[in-house]
């Protein structure tokens, strides 16, 4: 497993990184740790949790049991924390009557460790000062319950005033931003105001990499009646794209590569991104997506340059 600097953080992270969002509070138990076990089991220490409410109806708690299930399974895979990098995030959704630092004791609580690796900020709330935020952050990670912070799709100007504001103040910038980016959606991360950003120490954390499963190929099979966008194939949304996915797969199909692997490759080849993020329900699709690391060096100029035409 390739591993990268996670910005300036001084944390180094797996290339591909394993997120639970939506995803082990829907399964059994038994097959969400195989999940976690099998990333594990390639090399993926890289590990992102999210707190987000129940929508089985059945969890004991309304919001965060998320994050005790991803901290339950963590445990019974009997690796040390310390030989993991574990992300979360703040999302503000109860500021100011739940301080920062009251949202990341909670999510720490549940998890059932004493630190996250690096947690992301949502959007922040407009009654938030940033350089208040980023002075909570610093003193957070000067305390120990965190080792860097990063952003949860911000803009690029939202990023560098953020850089700004933190080294005119003398605190510690974010190391990472967790963005959507994919081969059909290269803004806001292949940008130029937001090359500038990463340039000084921001790592990219990819996400939605394969565009909600879209460039997997499931939906221009014609065969898949379940999936995320099963519902939304005729939108205007969506409906646009499938000619270019169409196309992307015939790249896949030259390159003797699954699609999926494809879509993952696309995204590590860009030297700014620093781990892809992806989910999954099944030790199959886990074992699959590592080997995009073997496309990586397949994709060279004629074949980056015909994705980038898509």
């Amino acid at each position: 497993m390739e591993h990268r600097p996670l910005g300036h953080s001084g944390i180094s992270v797996s290339a591909l990184s394993l997120g639970s969002w939506m995803t082990y509070e829907s399964m059994e138990e038994k097959d969400a740790l195989a999940v976690m076990q099998a990333g594990l089991d390639a090399g993926i220490d890289f590990l992102d949790d999210a707190r987000y409410n129940d929508r089985t109806g059945k969890a004991p708690l309304k919001t965060g049991y998320s994050e005790v299930l991803f901290g339950k399974l963590f445990r019974q895979t009997g690796r040390h924390r310390a030989d993991v990098v574990i992300g979360n995030k703040l999302w503000f959704e109860f500021y100011p009557a739940e301080s920062i630092e009251t949202e990341l004791d909670g999510s720490l609580s549940r998890i059932g460790i004493e630190y996250l690796d690096i947690v992301y900020c949502d959007v922040r709330p407009a009654s938030l000062p940033l350089v208040e935020m980023i002075g909570t952050l610093d003193r957070l990670i000067t305390s120990g319950k965190l080792r860097a912070w990063g952003v949860l799709n911000w803009t690029a100007e939202s990023i560098d005033e953020a850089i700004r504001q933190a080294n005119a103040n003398g605190l510690r910038p974010p190391a990472a931003a967790q963005l959507a980016y994919s081969a059909l959606t290269r803004s806001p991360v292949e940008d130029t105001a937001a090359h500038e950003a990463f340039e000084r120490g921001v790592g990219v954390v990819a996400s939605y990499s394969l565009l909600g499963g879209l460039l997997s190929g499931k939906y221009n099979s014609g065969a898949a009646a379940e999936g995320r966008l099963a519902g939304e194939l005729a939108s205007p949304r969506v409906q646009p794209l499938l000619p270019r996915i169409d196309a992307f797969l015939t790249v896949a199909r030259e390159l003797r590569c699954t699609p999926s692997q494809l879509a993952i490759a696309y995204c590590l080849k860009n030297p700014q991104v620093t781990s892809v993020l992806f989910g999954s329900k099944q030790v199959t699709q886990v074992r699959e997506n590592v080997r995009a690391l073997e496309v990586v060096g397949r994709l060279d100029d004629e074949v980056m340059g015909a994705l980038r035409r898509l």
